[in-house]
């Protein structure tokens, strides 16, 4: 199934808010500290508010990330990518939807830097532009996808 195509990139930073066609998009870190310690090598918590300007609709949702891009929407809602690290140069692209009343994850990408198979061809995908500011110190890397399957009994 192809990505959903994207809209924007986030800007850099850990508390801004933009304004893309309908939506405002607020980003920050939440003011609990319980909730901000559950952050690590992944990236922080992030809090994001989303509101649709028209009708006044808006939703909060949290979520672990080191960059995020705002994609087209799907069921009238607009689609989240939030990536994060897994560490040794693992990254996990989270693909989130407005279902049911709230967003959630509904498809998990594994990526790495470097391909176990130079000679296999591989899904490719680049991180979003300085990830909270930090940049990534190598320049946008390459990330290859990593497909798992259980075996069948």
């Amino acid at each position: 199934m192809p990505w959903p195509k994207r809209v924007c990139e986030f800007p850099d930073g850990e508390e801004f808010s933009f304004v893309s066609d309908r939506y405002e998009v607020r980003h920050h870190i939440p003011d609990d500290p319980a909730i901000q310690s559950e952050g690590g090598s992944g990236g922080p918590i992030i809090e994001l508010t989303l509101r649709d300007r028209q009708s006044g609709w808006h939703t909060t949702f949290t979520t672990q990330s080191v960059g995020e891009r705002l994609l087209v929407p799907w069921h009238g809602r607009p689609q989240i990518e939030v990536w994060s690290s897994g560490g040794g140069g693992n990254w996990v692209r989270e693909l989130y939807r407005y279902v049911d009343g709230e967003y959630r994850s509904v498809r998990i990408d594994d990526f790495e830097h470097v391909p176990h198979h130079h000679n296999q061809k591989a899904l490719k995908a680049t991180l979003p532009h300085g990830f909270h500011g930090r940049g990534y110190p190598e320049g946008d890397p390459a990330l290859y996808f990593i497909e798992a399957r259980l075996p069948t009994p």
